[in-house]
């Protein structure tokens, strides 16, 4: 029994050759990879008696229906995007809960789960828009594009993630247009370092620190180092 997603039928036997190339070349620089399995249907005495192929949907054809986000279906699974991802390369591939991991995960998962859930419509938003996965896949997916594509699509939902986004923007533009309340909260951030704590509360944020520290605030304001030794 074979499930296959639909985006994995090609013609030909022919048109397989140029995957077969192009997957371990792309993936870790091989000229084949071992793990391509082949199956041709029955055999008398020797091979499967009964062969079941499942063609499987789970959302594929409605991302064929966008005209932007259709193209993460070229995906062949090679890998390069999360090689080259500088968020993926700190996080790991499986970090924000996704069955596909790295860059293409964030643009495929949403389209074939929706972004209903608060971690769906976050994915998007796990990349730094740089570009390097665009450049090194081998099928042309232009996952920064898709990514701005989905961010959109979150944001005319109102997604709660998007939500939380625009209200950490605020409280972000508030503090920043004010200098003065911004120096006082870097002083007082460094004057009470030895007391902070190392891991974040609450069962959002305080997730990403069950692996990770906090990085540990410097003595003193980067603002007051500059006036004492260079003003």
């Amino acid at each position: 029994i074979s499930v296959v997603g639909i985006e994995k039928v090609v013609p030909t036997w022919r048109d397989l050759e140029v995957f077969l190339q192009t997957l371990p070349r792309s993936s870790t620089a091989e000229r084949m990879n071992p793990y391509t399995s082949m199956w041709t249907g029955t055999a008398d005495g020797d091979g499967p008696r009964a062969f079941h192929l499942v063609l499987l949907d789970n959302g594929r054809t409605a991302a064929l229906a966008d005209e932007v986000g259709r193209q993460a279906l070229r995906c062949i699974r090679c890998s390069a995007c999360l090689n080259v991802c500088p968020v993926y390369e700190r996080a790991g591939g499986h970090a924000y809960g996704s069955v596909y991991p790295g860059p293409i995960g964030a643009v495929l998962t949403p389209q074939l789960r929706g972004t209903a859930s608060a971690l769906d419509a976050s994915l998007p938003y796990a990349s730094s828009l740089c570009g390097a996965c665009y450049d090194v896949c081998p099928v042309a997916i232009d996952i920064p594009g898709i990514l701005v594509h989905l961010r959109q699509r979150v944001a005319e939902e109102g997604g709660k993630g998007h939500r939380l986004e625009k209200a950490a923007v605020r409280a972000a533009s508030w503090l920043l247009d004010r200098p003065a309340a911004l120096a006082a909260g870097e002083r007082l951030a460094s004057a009470s370092r030895a007391v902070l704590p190392k891991k974040l509360p609450g069962p959002g944020v305080g997730r990403w620190t069950e692996h990770r520290d906090l990085p540990e605030l410097p003595a003193e304001p980067f603002r007051d180092w500059w006036r004492k030794n260079r003003a």
